[in-house]
């Protein structure tokens, strides 16, 4: 946990760069594909991003929990994966410009998801039928010993 939090604080300098310094900083190889990383790359780059969100506190609620959504979908698609290897590799690939097209990249997976959510929670017309208990009296009496 120590060293994700040195990984995300680097991804928090990223994000406070200035225009400035996004516009000095060196280009960077795109992503496989010729733009923005998916499956658990993109998981992983979206993780760094929720935590570099969550450091500003209007975001930080919303963004802690993009930062569990994304290590949930991280831990189901990779199980065995060294997590702190892949956030070392993919905060060294991203630039301050990364930050902004990977924060819409991913806040609209965690809308997506919590719509979804939201739609299965609106299908339920009140609460699950359970069947009613069985009186106690219905049960058969036990046999004479």
């Amino acid at each position: 946990m120590k060293t994700l939090s040195k990984v995300l604080a680097a991804v928090v300098l990223l994000a406070a760069a200035s225009p400035a310094i996004a516009q000095k900083a060196p280009a960077r190889a795109p992503a496989a594909g010729g733009g923005l990383t998916t499956g658990v790359t993109g998981d992983v780059r979206c993780l760094l991003t929720m935590g570099a969100l969550a450091s500003n506190k209007a975001n930080q609620q919303a963004a802690t929990l993009g930062v569990y959504f994304f290590e949930g979908r991280i831990s189901a698609r990779a199980p065995g994966m060294d997590l702190t290897s892949a956030l070392k590799t993919e905060v060294a690939r991203m630039g301050p410009a990364d930050l902004q097209a990977e924060a819409k990249r991913c806040a609209a997976l965690v809308q997506q998801a919590a719509s979804s959510l939201q739609s299965a929670q609106a299908s339920f017309s009140g609460p699950v039928n359970t069947p009613p208990p069985t009186p106690t009296s219905a049960l058969p009496a036990p046999p004479p010993k």
